[in-house]
């Protein structure tokens, strides 16, 4: 059961860690960034390390998209600029941190990346030996996740034409996985 403290500290967390790194914060930089004492986070996650797991780039927010796989591009591009609007962790912005900056980066490598290709080519219906069309999907979001949030890209494109217009490169990739496994 979480708290509000509890949630205010993942929170702070999941943005401190997108921002700069799992080396780069300390728990004191996060429980002042959540309010709290840092005994309050060590006491409710353990250590440093526990807290990371917690915030690592969550896949089961994907499982939540019920659109038509022909609608599937512009709603993961439409989630990723909502989250920029609401100023909330961008989980495709998270993962070269939640691998590189990670306690054990090759563990954290092919646990996230398991994780993300699994849920996208279960979305996508990519049942290649290799996940080709899920792995693009995966790369084209991450990409998009972290220029969003790190180089403010597309800062100056409206809303919706930024949907279209990066939806549509990442439709073109689930549009031919469809037509490949329909050969």
């Amino acid at each position: 059961m979480s708290s509000p403290s509890h949630d205010a500290i993942l929170s702070a967390a999941g943005r401190l860690f997108g921002q700069r790194g799992y080396r780069a914060v300390t728990v004191r930089d996060i429980a002042a960034d959540a309010g709290v004492s840092a005994a309050l986070v060590m006491k409710l996650f353990v250590s440093k390390e526990k807290l990371y797991a917690a915030v690592r780039p969550d896949e089961s927010q994907l499982a939540e998209l019920e659109v038509p796989t022909s609608e599937l591009g512009r709603a993961l591009v439409f989630r990723v600029l909502m989250r920029r609007e609401r100023g909330t962790q961008e989980p495709w912005a998270v993962i070269p941190f939640a691998v590189l900056d990670s306690p054990d980066p090759e563990a954290a490598r092919t646990d996230v990346r398991e994780r993300y290709l699994a849920a996208i080519a279960s979305l996508i219906g990519d049942t290649t030996p290799e996940r080709r069309f899920a792995s693009t999907v995966v790369a084209l979001m991450t990409g998009f996740g972290e220029t969003v949030r790190t180089l403010g890209l597309f800062d100056g494109w409206d809303f919706d034409e930024l949907v279209g217009h990066y939806g549509a490169i990442v439709q073109a990739q689930i549009d031919a996985c469809t037509a490949a496994l329909n050969q």
